[in-house]
């Protein structure tokens, strides 16, 4: 019979560590909208007393951060809008004492008596953490100054052992996005000066305001068109999600994620663009990036991505107009009745759809989808008059079509 304690010890500790280890222990979200979730096999800890002693090493080499605060719905924004893997909540998590980092969140000289509400993560979602409280304090200015962040260290299992520098900054300068705070405490396990430093240097770095972001993405973008131009499609790409970056939009292979809108529903007092909305001028660079992003995969001829990156910001547009989700655009001319209402509004980007849509329909073509592709076209002459080579498409479709009524 195959006894496992007597293979050799490297090869269980590998085993212990597939088991146990937090990486293994993270599952995928089933929807692009939902977080990854962890579930750790901790039955390997109850088999024997040998199993139990050798399995924790590895358990004990994963890092946990636990955070607290007063108020209940913090863990659904992280969660939900943040997106941040949480591994366990409630009780588990307040009694759970196995973490190198706690953080404590709250207001001071407001008493929250018997409410504390905790959470636990692992170190490789820290940086999700703090980006979503950064991106949070950007959409309500001024939130961070009414905040008392305490960050407390240790080591959970040797008491006073001081944490190695490496790990110290991983734990600590993730907070460097989270700015304007109305206090920071920094506290145990013999934190290093140098690392306490360094993250109130890059805490103390004011944001970009808008309409420096607005200009990074322009500039960007521009480079990007040069990179295009210039058939090097991989920079190219490359710099247009730098641009998205740059006004908060994350890329994500396939998946985009908008943040911060809030930051940006003012007038720009300088710059470039001073005078004009920031969330217009945000609205045509996305659009703009979008239809890039387009032609970057029709001259690489990956027409399934270029499609999709089409298709997706078509539906998102008729769906902000009538609210039509349906994701088919071979549907009847009536389905695309939008387009022309639309045309007469004057809305910003109208150009850039125009491009969107004609660009769609080409990928659509070589991926013979006839039908999105006359519907597609049709509407990109109605965003783009004054394009000949849309106009004469369209002016073929229309010779097509008198012929078959003929």
């Amino acid at each position: 019979m195959f006894r496992f304690l007597d293979l050799p010890a490297e090869i269980r500790d590998q085993v212990y560590h597939d088991v146990l280890a937090s990486e293994n222990a993270r599952r995928p979200a089933d929807h692009d909208e939902e977080p990854a979730t962890y579930k750790f096999d901790l039955a390997i800890l109850q088999v024997s007393k040998q199993l139990h002693h050798e399995a924790k090493r590895a358990f004990q080499d994963n890092v946990f951060v636990k955070i607290t605060t007063p108020w209940a719905e913090t863990i659904d924004h992280i969660s939900s809008e943040g997106r941040v893997p949480i591994i366990t909540t409630g009780s588990k998590a307040e009694h759970f004492d196995s973490f190198h980092l706690w953080i404590s969140v709250d207001t001071p000289g407001i008493s929250f008596t018997g409410c504390a509400y905790s959470m636990l993560i692992c170190l490789e979602d820290l940086p999700a953490f703090t980006r979503v409280w950064h991106f949070s304090n950007l959409n309500h200015q001024g939130l961070n100054s009414h905040l008392r962040l305490s960050l407390n260290l240790k080591d959970p299992h040797v008491f006073d052992r001081k944490i190695p520098k490496d790990l110290q900054n991983r734990l600590l300068r993730p907070f460097g996005v989270v700015k304007g705070l109305h206090s920071l405490y920094v506290n145990g396990a013999k934190v290093l000066p140098s690392v306490e430093e360094a993250l109130r240097k890059e805490q103390a770095i004011p944001d970009l305001s808008p309409e420096q972001c607005l200009e990074m993405a322009t500039a960007l973008k521009d480079a990007g068109n040069k990179s295009l131009q210039a058939e090097n499609c991989a920079t190219a790409l490359q710099q247009y999600i730098q641009a998205f970056a740059a006004i908060h939009i994350t890329v994500s292979g396939r998946k985009r994620y908008i943040h911060a809108d809030g930051y940006y529903m003012r007038e720009c007092a300088s710059g470039a663009y001073i005078g004009q909305r920031s969330d217009y001028v945000r609205l045509i660079i996305r659009v703009k990036l979008v239809a890039n992003i387009i032609q970057v995969h029709l001259k690489s001829k990956d027409w399934d991505e270029a499609r999709f990156w089409g298709k997706r910001s078509i539906i998102l547009f008729r769906s902000s107009l009538n609210g039509d989700n349906d994701d088919d655009l071979g549907a009847g001319e009536d389905k695309w009745a939008w387009v022309k209402q639309s045309a007469t509004i004057g809305f910003p980007a109208r150009a850039e759809m125009g491009k969107i849509l004609y660009r769609t329909a080409l990928a659509s073509r070589e991926l013979q989808l006839d039908d999105e592709v006359e519907n597609l076209i049709r509407a990109a002459a109605i965003y783009l008059p004054n394009d000949e080579i849309v106009q004469t498409e369209k002016k073929v479709l229309d010779e097509r079509r008198g012929e078959y009524e003929e």
